[in-house]
């Protein structure tokens, strides 16, 4: 493990775990489209954590698919493999809560609701749960502390 990959690593859990927090925030205003776009990307970043982590090639990194990324990872950490329904579920937020061509007609505020929000939300802490596990379980708990910021 190199300094460099551990600091990546590092980076981003700490943002995967910021847009948790903004989505749970999201998911109470109500803005349960922001709320489902930010859960996958929780989820994402959790992920290319881990990726950074393990020495992933850059191919794997360039990807925003969580199934792809669970799918890579779980050849090296096999428990993974237990959070790919996660994984999908994550997956069919990345577009259309964003955008409106993403859905059949509508809006993505007035599609999305507070039941697919909190799915969303699950789904996501669920995945950064496994990758702080794993962090923890190879002792690298400094890689789950909030930075000092200024």
């Amino acid at each position: 493990m190199t300094q460099k990959r551990k600091g990546e690593a590092t980076r981003w859990f700490q943002q995967a775990a910021h847009d948790l927090r903004a989505a749970r925030w999201n998911v109470q205003g109500g803005f349960h489209d922001t709320a489902c776009f930010l859960s996958q990307q929780a989820g994402e970043k959790a992920l290319k954590s881990l990726l950074y982590y393990v020495g992933a090639r850059r191919a794997a990194l360039l990807t925003h698919s969580l199934v792809e990324m669970i799918t890579h990872a779980a050849k090296q950490i096999p428990g993974l493999k237990g959070f790919i329904e996660d994984a999908r579920e994550l997956d069919l937020h990345y577009i259309p809560s964003r955008y409106p061509n993403g859905l059949p007609s509508g809006y993505p505020h007035a599609f999305y609701g507070r039941a697919t929000a909190d799915k969303a939300v699950e789904a996501a802490q669920r995945i950064i749960d496994a990758v702080a596990g794993h962090y923890r379980g190879a002792g690298e708990h400094d890689i789950l502390e909030p930075p000092d910021e200024q």
